[in-house]
């Protein structure tokens, strides 16, 4: 029985390795990606590499390693509150910059209709999120209650 056990712990860690790592290096990529795109003078993106594509890059690594290690910690303690929302923030922060980056671009009725898609996508996925941690918490009382 101890070795089903350890096996368990082990698939465990690995399944949790790969999670963390392939949502780091993904998140990683895109924001490298998203910081080497500079507008030319006829209103084309190209990218170019500098060093802010490597600094991006740096920022989504660790911020989603951060995020993964407050809202998964590893042993045996669970996440607290204040885990999850400094985890949270630290994977939000970045995510809410390249969201709100080309909006720079924009000028005049086209920033207002822009805001107002965004504005709209953001109540949709706030009520969403807010559904599944309901979601979450009624299964958890459903737990505890047998």
């Amino acid at each position: 029985m101890p070795e089903n056990v350890q096996q368990t712990s082990q698939g465990d860690l690995l399944f949790r390795r790969i999670v963390i790592w392939s949502t780091a290096l993904s998140l990683a990529v895109a924001y490298g990606w998203l910081a080497g795109f500079v507008r030319q003078p006829d209103g084309d993106l190209t990218f170019q590499w500098g060093w802010r594509v490597l600094v991006w890059a740096v920022i989504g690594l660790i911020s989603t390693i951060y995020f993964w290690r407050k809202i998964w910690p590893p042993g045996d303690r669970s996440a607290t509150r204040r885990d999850i929302i400094e985890g949270a923030v630290a994977a939000g922060l970045p995510g809410i910059w390249w969201l709100i980056f080309p909006l720079r671009s924009q000028s005049g009725q086209h920033l207002w209709q822009v805001v107002e898609g965004l504005t709209a996508a953001a109540i949709v996925l706030t009520f969403g999120g807010w559904m599944i941690i309901r979601l979450m918490r009624g299964f958890e009382n459903d737990k505890e209650a047998e």
